[in-house]
């Protein structure tokens, strides 16, 4: 085995190793590629990799020829074979040979990643690998310590060098609640960032989704969660972790923000206390013990979230309070009052994002936290309904900035032109300036119009409403659908986008967020082709 993370794609097109670069890269590999079979097996013999990523038809030799000689030297290294299309007669000599196991084509980043995770939990472990759970998640726990967290909404991520990322949940309205029902993803499920995560059910309330604060594969899920659920409530940025995740997508971290913020507390062991509880709910607190440390922090940090202890403060809070309105304007200030505070009235005099008494002790800061570090509209509010019936849309197609065109095809019922999914879709393409032919009408998908579409386009995008065992708005790709599609051309065109349905039947019913984010990965699909 490799000491360092090393990676080889031997493939004769371009845009496959390009991909690959791009995919792995970006989860701490070096990576090697070569269009030219024996300029790869060169470098394949003469260096150790990590593993290597073959594909098997290529000029002037083949995948099986590459791996009879790769074997003469490097008889140990994996091998993950990429062909197009499998037979029984490649996939037996390549096993043979001791090709771990391949990945048809197209592929996307999520199948490629699992298929190369799944190779390498088979060898023995890299040096320094970083383990994604243990019978008590000890190791991973020491791992996370150091590590900042990110949130997106209530969910959270925390990021390795490796490109992996340990996700979780602050969630309002736990502590003391009795969770009844726990729905947790399975290892190799693919998430996406504002898609189901989880679901956990509190007794004489519906399921709540917990929503993935990245899109990737999950490699680990928290085997304590199980046996102990309300660690979600009672650590939920440490041993009340979710799932470890190999990302796919690099730039959706720039969705995810800290939670970073002032705590004013003249009370020394108060604030020494409030501070721990808030880092153990992924805060990163500035202390600020005095106005003098306030006012330097805020020109340090700029606006921010600025929570101030009104029983340390005294009648010198509400001053403070104005001051902070005056020098920091954006600033959302958080006031902390006890039961029967007298000085309620005077603070609500200026401007404060809320008034909470004893949040900590009811686990009420979790639901200000998720308020207060709000900045963007991730859902936004439902449009007005239509005076008339909306019109229904049988397909979106573009052309997008890589002058391919694109279709997206929905079968009956999902997708309308003045509300929902339809509606957001057709928006977030207009929203980057990209040509939009909205269809009116339904259309039955069949293979032959499946066809018909790839025939005048360079990719068919099929929506589905499928029950695929996940959480309502799980969302499943297949980049090789089995709609009878006849190999070649056309097949290598289509790809499946099946939608977890709601308990109608369909994608109506879903909440306001989940529908912006399948918008958005939808939108993503069809642009970035």
């Amino acid at each position: 085995m490799a000491d360092d993370r090393n990676l080889l794609v031997v493939d004769d097109e371009e845009v496959v190793c390009q991909a690959c670069r791009r995919i792995f890269s970006r989860q701490g590999f070096q990576v090697e590629t070569h269009t030219d079979a024996r300029q790869g097996l060169v470098k394949a013999t003469e260096n150790d990799y990590t593993i290597i990523l073959l594909d098997i038809k290529m000029p002037n030799m083949d995948g099986i020829q590459f791996l009879e000689r790769l074997r003469e030297k490097k008889p140990d290294v994996p091998v993950l074979i990429i062909t197009g299309y499998p037979s029984i007669p490649n996939a037996a000599a390549a096993m043979r040979l001791g090709a771990c196991d391949y990945v048809t084509k197209p592929f996307t980043a999520e199948e490629v990643t699992w298929a190369v995770k799944r190779v390498l939990s088979m060898q023995p472990a890299l040096d320094g690998e970083r383990e994604t759970s243990t019978q008590d998640g000890e190791p991973l726990a020491a791992a996370m310590a150091d590590a900042e967290t990110l949130f997106w909404e209530e969910s959270w991520a925390q990021l390795a060098v490796d490109g992996s990322a340990t996700v979780g949940a602050v969630l309002p309205g736990l502590r003391g609640a009795s969770i009844a029902n726990l729905r947790l993803p399975r290892i190799g499920e693919v998430v996406y960032q504002g898609l189901p995560l989880a679901g956990i059910g509190v007794s004489g309330k519906p399921m709540c989704t917990i929503p993935s604060p990245v899109s990737g594969v999950v490699a680990g899920v928290n085997p304590m969660l199980e046996r102990r659920p309300q660690l979600l409530a009672s650590d939920p940025c440490g041993d009340g972790w979710i799932a470890c995740i190999c990302t796919t997508r690099h730039e959706e971290m720039t969705n995810c923000k800290p939670r970073r913020l002032v705590l004013v507390n003249a009370d020394d062991r108060s604030a020494e206390e409030q501070a721990n509880q808030l880092t153990a709910l992924g805060c990163r607190i500035e202390k600020a013990p005095s106005q003098e440390a306030l006012l330097a922090a805020l020109a340090k940090i700029g606006d921010q979230v600025v929570l101030l202890d009104a029983t340390s403060l005294g009648d010198e809070g509400p001053a403070l309070v104005e001051r902070i309105n005056r020098q920091a304007p954006h600033t959302r200030i958080v006031v902390l009052g006890a039961s029967g505070g007298a000085r309620e009235a005077a603070y609500r005099k200026h401007k404060i994002f809320y008034y909470a008494v004893e949040p900590f002790s009811d686990n009420e800061i979790a639901e200000i936290l998720l308020g207060a570090f709000r900045t963007r509209e991730i859902h936004p509010a439902k449009p007005e309904r239509p005076k008339g019936p909306s019109e229904p849309i049988s397909n979106i197609s573009i052309t997008n900035r890589n002058l391919h065109k694109v279709q997206l095809l929905a079968a009956p019922g999902l997708l309308w032109a003045n509300e929902g999914l339809g509606q957001q879709i057709a928006r977030k393409l207009l929203s980057q300036m990209l040509p939009v032919v909205v269809t009116p009408g339904e259309t039955q998908v069949t293979p032959a119009n499946i066809l018909k579409a790839a025939g005048m386009c360079d990719r068919v995008m099929v929506l589905l409403a499928r029950d695929g065992g996940l959480l309502p708005g799980g969302l499943v790709r297949d980049m090789k659908p089995d709609f009878d599609v006849e190999p070649g051309e056309a097949a290598g065109k289509v790809a499946m986008l099946s939608v977890q349905p709601d308990s109608l039947g369909g994608v109506a019913c879903l909440d306001a967020r989940t529908i912006a984010a399948l918008a958005e990965h939808i939108v993503w699909d069809m642009a970035s082709y």
